[in-house]
Parts: structure tokens; C-alpha cells; sequence
């Protein structure tokens, strides 16, 4: 109906159709009119380039989209990261441990017993587990967090502040006992 109504007043010229030739004449014009006058076409719409926004935005000294750099660290938005990060990186260590294992001659009991016999100090066997441990048990500590969030729950500025300490907490203490094993 819209279109129908489009099509018959693109010829109106000051309240006047005309039709091959003949005029008609319309009383006052309705309040859909001049929306039907004045809106854009979408080609129009289309012609409009990036150029012409940036330079608008320049001439009108609009401020550029904030950059997280601008912004003052706060636990939310470190947690946040961080659980993104360890995501990644357990990934792509898990990925890339299992395509070693499958790429180099040997099994892992092989390779397993040739660390042993390096004799590598206590506390570096320790260093090297919880290095491994933290971000396992980090994301999922974190993971429960979100979890918790699906549920609805836990998202008043105070206990986001206390369930990212908790996280925090949680993961490191789960961390030494893992590394202790």
C-alpha cells in the first residue's frame, strides 16, 4: 500500500497529479505527504561515503570512539580479558601439544622419561606446574563465574567486585595445590 501510495505522488507537483496530461487537484495535503516527499531514497542513501562522515564528524569536532587505553584498569575489565587470553592460549597449547606428540618420532613415555632424567630442580618442577595450572584453573574458576551470570545472578557492582577477588583467589590457592601433586 505504502509503495502504491509512493508511486502515485512522485508526479504531485504543489498538490497536483498529473496523468497524461490531465491535472486533478487535491484539497490539503495529509500529514504522510510531505514524509513521502522529504524522506530519501535508499540510492541516495547509498551514495553517501565514508569520506563525507569523517569529514562531518571533523567539521562538527565530534570526538573519535574511545579506545581502551583511555580507560582506568579496573578488575571487571582485566578479569574479563585475561579469561579471553587464558581461553586462547589453553587452547593453543592443548592444540599444539597433541600435534607435536602425533609429528615427532616416539611416544610420550619416551619423551616423559627424558625430562625426568634431566633432573631438574624441585622448585623449577614446581615453577613449570603452576605455570600450566594457573590458567587452567583460572578459566574455570572464571567459567563458574559466567555460568553464575547465566543463572542471573551476581551482577550488582559489589559482588562482581567480590566474585572477581573470589576468582582470583580461588585460582591461585587451587593452583599451588594442583603444582604440589
Amino acid at each position: 500500500m505504502l509503495l502504491a501510495l509512493r508511486l502515485i505522488t512522485r508526479g504531485c507537483n504543489g498538490g497536483t497529479l498529473q496523468t497524461q496530461g490531465i491535472s486533478k487537484v487535491f484539497g490539503p495535503r495529509p500529514q504522510w505527504a510531505r514524509a513521502l516527499y522529504t524522506s530519501p531514497s535508499v540510492a541516495a542513501m547509498k551514495v553517501q561515503t565514508a569520506e563525507d562522515f569523517w569529514a562531518k564528524n571533523k567539521r562538527l569536532k565530534r570526538p573519535i570512539s574511545p579506545h581502551m587505553t583511555i580507560y582506568k584498569p579496573q578488575i571487571t575489565s582485566i578479569l574479563s580479558l585475561s579469561h579471553r587470553a587464558s581461553g586462547i592460549m589453553l587452547s593453543g597449547v592443548i592444540s599444539g601439544f597433541g600435534i607435536g606428540m602425533l609429528a615427532l618420532p616416539g611416544s610420550y613415555p619416551y619423551y616423559l622419561e627424558m625430562v625426568q632424567n634431566m633432573q631438574f630442580g624441585s622448585v623449577l618442577i614446581f615453577a613449570a606446574k603452576f605455570s600450566l595450572a594457573l590458567p587452567f584453573m583460572y578459566h574455570i574458576c572464571n567459567g563458574i563465574r559466567h555460568l553464575v551470570w547465566d543463572l542471573g545472578y551476581g551482577f550488582t557492582l559489589r559482588t562482581l567486585y567480590k566474585t572477581g577477588y573470589l576468582v582470583v583467589i580461588t585460582s591461585i590457592i587451587l593452583s599451588i595445590i594442583v603444582s604440589l601433586l
